[in-house]
């Protein structure tokens, strides 16, 4: 009986803290948060010259991903989504397109790019567009009025905005120690408030 309990809470430990661990060490980007939560009912429409232009905070080295939700109802739209990403003094630094085919309606998608080795805590900007879709092809983004700490303003139409699309900004770690840390940290704090509160 004791050699039973013995192993089940061996494999309790192991799967509790070292499974995390191995996983972790797979991960080829993190994210630097969670993405804001946004009304469905806000949404910008994409097609044609008419596109969306965002500033936004790196709040990490390496930045190699910008993730939003993208609306393609019926799978309208089959034509690429480009991101443009510009650095402060606005010059083109990187390009990721996408194929609406890919795009399931209300889908989390990444646009994934080279690493930028010095990002942190600088001002980005990025612009989407689809420039082949037509109206019938629409794609659409939601947004959200207010800013965040690394959500500044947004263009579109010709109008700036404060906020702007509820993006989730992705980094390649440094080392895959680094993302095992950060798991386990981010972890232990969450079951600190939980025990806490």
């Amino acid at each position: 009986m004791k050699k039973m309990i013995w192993l089940t809470t061996l494999s309790v430990l192991f799967v509790v803290f070292l499974v995390p661990a191995i996983l972790a060490m797979t991960l080829k980007m993190v994210p630097a948060g969670d993405q804001p939560g946004y009304n469905s009912d806000q949404r910008l429409s994409i097609y044609g010259k008419r596109g969306v232009s965002q500033e936004f905070v790196s709040k990490e080295k390496n930045l190699t991903a910008i993730g939003t939700s993208i609306r393609n109802l019926n799978l309208k739209n089959k034509k690429e989504i480009i991101l443009s990403l510009y650095d402060e003094n606005n010059k083109l630094i990187r390009t990721s397109v996408l194929n609406g085919q890919n795009i399931q309606d209300g889908d989390f998608v990444k646009f994934v790019f080279e690493p930028i080795p010095d990002s942190l805590n600088k001002i980005y900007s990025f612009t989407i567009f689809s420039p082949e879709a037509g109206p019938e092809e629409t794609i659409e983004v939601f947004y959200i009025n207010s800013p965040t700490d690394s959500i500044l303003e947004f263009t579109y139409d010709e109008k700036t905005h404060p906020g702007g699309l509820p993006i989730v900004i992705f980094h390649k770690p440094q080392s895959k120690w680094e993302v095992v840390w950060k798991v386990y940290s981010n972890w232990f704090s969450r079951l600190l408030r939980l025990t806490s509160g």
